[in-house]
């Protein structure tokens, strides 16, 4: 399912600057796979809710690697989803143990909006320069691909834009974990 957004798309009254991705990402199939499976499984008694999943790897020189999906414990309902300091800290503590970086985080919304709320550019915490928030639109039901579909924000110059579909295309890919050439 893909769905068209514009630079011109705002939420709430407020406009949603948007620019190139600095940077290239790979994301292992598996950890797209996890992602697609677990995050709708962020439910409660009223049904469906927001989902939120720690992106952990590595940073090489041309490249950062996301190699493993964590899905901390969250405070969660419909239309928001929020770790606390003891919840991120507990998820880091497990990054760390194997050694990888919490570097980006991916998180659902109700509807087919996939773009940073007011409260998703305050709540994305820690936040680095070029650090990568993925939001996946319909908490997650229609999985992430493509990945140019989901609403792939950076933190550039001390705020979070909207990056350009292009530019995810260029940037953003999944790593296969095998590759047959017999």
């Amino acid at each position: 399912m893909t769905r068209e957004r514009t630079p011109a798309e705002s939420l709430r009254g407020r406009a949603i600057g948007t620019a190139t991705m600095r940077g290239r990402f790979g994301i292992l199939d598996a950890v797209v796979d996890s992602l697609e499976r677990l995050l709708p499984t962020y439910r409660g008694p009223d049904g469906c809710h927001e989902g939120i999943a720690l992106l952990c790897g590595v940073e090489l020189p041309h490249v950062t690697l996301f190699t493993t999906a964590i899905f901390p414990a969250a405070d969660h309902r419909h239309n928001y989803v929020r770790c606390s300091e003891e919840q991120f800290a507990a998820a880091s503590a497990v990054a760390r143990r194997l050694g990888l970086g919490v570097l980006a985080q991916a998180h659902t919304h109700p509807g087919d909006t996939a773009i940073h709320s007011l409260g998703d550019d305050y709540m994305v915490s820690p936040r680095y320069e070029g650090m990568l928030s993925l939001v996946v639109p319909l908490h997650g039901r229609h999985g992430l691909r493509p990945l140019d579909s989901l609403g792939v924000h950076q933190f550039q110059d001390g705020v979070w834009v909207l990056a350009e579909r292009e530019s995810v295309r260029q940037n953003l890919f999944i790593v296969p974990s095998m590759s047959d050439l017999r």
